[in-house]
């Protein structure tokens, strides 16, 4: 994954008081939100297509709360403050079923003393401090799409403005454009399939990863693709393109998403894994992904990443997965 702490070091003594979005590390994003947003006062959005009537079910959920206090986003080490216990019972002192991860949403099932009762991604239900949650949010949820036509899906384009992501080896290319083409591209072709599309970025803008999930709520949409391209510790040491998901609603997209990409992409399959990722931890959209679409500090991938035709290839493959998860 992109280690760009020595970038971002540099880049903080230029720009003090701007913290660069989107940084990854191996096992987890730190939760980094830039001051910097969007030039405009309201966040831009780009919404085409209307979905087809479906039914609405109302769901109750809860975001995970610590206070920022007490962690550290700058480190990539993992602290006892980056998870809340969830109990089996009402009691400190009651057997610990799971955790979860601060920003992560739980199904919110009642409130009981000081505890509220959560039912986890992974199923387990339980308890956590009511001090450890932010307000209840009523979510409407559409039922299952039956054709693309119905879908609403967010695409964001990783990096932006003084955040130019990953860079080639002579640095001529930057990720935040590649990005930003891609988006395009796959939006585009979404489009003409009748896929409602909203874009958190159309253009060279520094967004706030805060802001990208904000922007990408407006529309309650049923799927959230945030794309990037990666970057290794050592150069022409790592190749190919990797899914990444966080809720188990996403691995199952997160799969036809890495097969139909293996069958139109010219880059090795890294397959599916969990990401701990803001933008697809930090919200409740029901379906969220990350890419990462190839190295750019692989001279091989990058000759494939900046060929015209690769966004195209893209956008054919996320449009087979889509057509097949609305199938099934």
């Amino acid at each position: 994954m992109k280690n760009k702490w020595l970038w971002l070091a540099a880049l903080a003594a230029l720009a003090t008081g701007i913290v660069v979005a989107g940084m990854k590390m191996q096992d987890q994003a730190p939760e980094v939100t830039p001051e910097t947003s969007t030039t405009n006062s309201d966040l831009q959005t780009t919404t085409t297509s209307e979905t087809k009537e479906r039914g609405v079910a109302e769901e109750k959920m809860v975001e995970v709360y610590v206070d920022p206090a007490l962690y550290d986003t700058s480190s990539t080490e993992e602290t006892p403050y980056d998870y809340v216990s969830v109990r089996e019972k009402a009691d400190t002192e009651s057997e610990v079923l799971t955790k979860l991860h601060r920003g992560e949403w739980a199904t919110y099932l009642g409130t009981e003393g000081d505890y509220v009762k959560v039912r986890a991604d992974s199923g387990k239900e339980g308890y956590i401090p009511k001090a450890n949650t932010n307000e209840v949010q009523t979510i409407q949820r559409l039922e299952k799409a039956t054709d693309v036509s119905q879908l609403s899906v967010v695409l964001d384009a990783g990096h932006g403005g003084i955040d130019s992501g990953a860079e080639s080896l002579d640095g001529n290319v930057y990720e935040k454009d590649l990005t930003l083409n891609t988006v395009k591209v796959v939006g585009k072709l979404l489009e003409e399939n009748g896929v409602a599309v909203t874009y958190t970025r159309t253009d060279d803008t520094l967004l706030s990863l805060e802001n990208v999930n904000k922007l990408s709520l407006k529309t309650n949409p049923d799927i959230f693709i945030s794309i990037h391209y990666d970057n290794y510790d050592y150069p022409n040491q790592a190749h190919g393109f990797t899914t990444y998901y966080y809720y188990r609603n996403g691995q199952k997209l997160g799969n036809l998403v890495s097969q139909q990409l293996a069958a139109s992409l010219p880059l090795t399959n890294n397959d599916v894994r969990f990401g701990n990722y803001y933008v697809i931890r930090q919200t409740y959209i029901p379906t969220s992904l990350l890419l990462e679409l190839g190295y750019v500090n692989s001279d091989h991938d990058l000759s494939e990443i900046t060929k015209e035709d690769y966004p195209e290839k893209v956008a054919q493959g996320l449009l087979k997965a889509l057509e097949q998860y609305v199938a099934e």
